[in-house]
């Protein structure tokens, strides 16, 4: 089952405390208080809902529109419930999803699911641990600049690096990270944690694994970057474009180019070509 593994989200609301958020997200972490925290991200102000020293939910504000909350980890659920409860509108700017799973050799199969899938769409692919020995791997799919991440790792050697014990064997993570766009972020802030393994091209990549099944793709925006193939294409019409436009007239037209170019192209002409050349 998907939840929420981070939410991060701008409430449009000036003041957190006149506006009543401060009030609605201590409601939603009863024993918390609300103490000064850092202002990050070019806000002028930051506060925290904290439970002795546990900081539950970070808040920054002033500056820039609205008041931006964030929790993590098991604090996320909370957060996006107090959000839609509170009822103001607001815009996730990062929301994260994971799933879980104890069973072994299944981080094998579903990254090499991955890495073929990535391949084969021109995602990136990023391997981090020991892929030779098989310890400590996570891979990531999809760019960091990019509106969709996905991310698996092997979360009990995870959670040994951290320095915690007693981590069940064989704990998979697949996690979601979903960087909306602007004009997205209205629509996400209804989601439910499910709905970011819909995000972008991750609902296909999901379903081809036999895990998931009847995905509806979600639109959250994209980040386009022209191939190496389009880049050639641009310099080459950037520099012969106007030969090729003195060509189209020469042979009657943007019609009989393409057979015209394709004649050129043949090795008897290019043969032909080069001996005039010389």
């Amino acid at each position: 089952m998907a939840k929420w593994d981070w939410y991060q989200s701008t409430v449009y609301v000036a003041c957190p405390q006149e506006s009543g958020l401060v009030a609605a997200l201590m409601d939603a972490w009863p024993m918390s208080d609300w103490a000064p925290g850092k202002n990050l991200n070019g806000y002028t102000h930051g506060g925290v809902i904290r439970r002795g020293d546990r900081i539950l939910c970070h808040l920054c504000w002033g500056g820039q529109p609205g008041v931006n909350c964030k929790s993590t980890s098991d604090e996320s659920p909370t957060l996006a419930k107090a959000l839609r409860e509170f009822g103001k509108p607001h815009g996730p700017t990062r929301v994260d999803t994971c799933v879980d799973w104890y069973e072994p050799g299944l981080f094998d199969s579903l990254a090499a699911h991955f890495i073929e899938y990535a391949k084969a769409n021109r995602l990136a692919i990023n391997q981090q641990g020991d892929w030779v020995r098989g310890e400590a791997r996570t891979l990531y799919l999809g760019s960091k600049d990019s509106p969709v991440r996905l991310v698996l790792y092997e979360k009990t050697a995870e959670r040994a690096a951290a320095g915690f014990s007693g981590a069940p064997d064989h704990w998979v993570r697949l996690e979601v990270r979903v960087r909306p766009k602007r004009a997205h972020r209205a629509a996400v802030a209804a989601w439910g944690p499910e709905h970011a393994l819909e995000a972008g091209w991750v609902a296909d990549a999901l379903m081809q694994t036999g895990y998931w099944q009847d995905l509806v793709v979600r639109s959250v925006g994209t980040v386009w970057r022209a191939s190496d193939e389009e880049r050639a294409r641009r310099a080459l019409l950037k520099q012969y474009g106007a030969v090729m436009a003195r060509w189209a007239d020469e042979v009657g037209g943007w019609s009989s180019l393409g057979n015209a170019i394709q004649d050129g192209l043949r090795p008897a002409a290019i043969k032909n070509a080069g001996a005039m050349a010389d």
